[in-house]
């Protein structure tokens, strides 16, 4: 018998998305498509704390965007082989200083 929510699990995308100061952006658009762009397969808004959940439909590589209309965007490549994969946006604040 499979574990259907194993089986799911493998297909997770979980992050955050922060601005370059480390501070949480709510609300933020999280799209997932293929590789090479095209139609949004999964879109989702971050929480109050930044944080996100999308489910990929399979194995695979994928394109996962942020966009927060005051930061711009931020995209990164994910490949998906059977583990939950772990991002973290860090968008840049125009005039920030990290130190």
């Amino acid at each position: 018998m499979t574990d259907e929510s194993g089986a799911e699990a493998a297909f997770v995308i979980r992050g955050q998305v922060r601005d370059s100061l480390g501070v949480a952006l709510p609300r933020a658009v999280v799209t997932l498509s293929g590789a090479e762009g095209g139609r949004n397969l999964v879109k989702t808004r971050s929480a109050d704390d930044g944080g996100f959940t999308v489910t990929a439909p399979g194995h695979g590589e994928y394109l996962l965007v942020a966009f927060s209309p005051q930061l711009g965007s931020q995209s990164i490549l994910i490949s998906l082989d059977g583990r939950p994969v772990e991002v973290e946006f860090r968008m840049d604040v125009p005039g920030a200083v990290v130190e």
